[in-house]
């Protein structure tokens, strides 16, 4: 649990021995889309980060609006191509649509 890469790593080596390996191929594939909303977690702490330290700047230029705008349309294009898993745990969803809707926020509140 929370080991996304390393389970990746063990089922697709399973899954090279025997290709008919259901257990190893659905673990493969959850593993795989598991580490896809855990990117996405990972990048959009990242970004609330860079974006606070843009904020507390006294002056904030228009080079660094800019990247906090493409920031945040990465971060709400990134969610949308996320895939649907229902084996993945309830709070890895929840902490992916919190980080979602608070980016979602930020972007209508500054630039729309």
């Amino acid at each position: 649990m929370g080991n996304y890469q390393k389970a990746y790593e063990l089922a697709s080596r399973a899954y090279t021995l025997n290709p008919y390996n259901r257990m190893a191929f659905t673990l493969k594939t959850q593993s795989s889309i598991a580490k896809e909303w855990q990117n996405f977690i990972n990048d959009a702490n990242n970004y609330f980060s860079e974006i606070e330290k843009i904020a507390n700047k006294n002056y904030i230029s228009k080079k660094d609006k800019l990247r906090v705008k493409m920031m945040l349309e990465v971060l709400i294009d990134e969610y949308k191509t996320l895939k649907p898993s229902l084996l993945l745990p309830d709070e890895v969803k929840k902490e992916a649509k919190e980080k979602y809707l608070k980016a979602k926020k930020l972007y209508e509140k500054l630039f729309k």
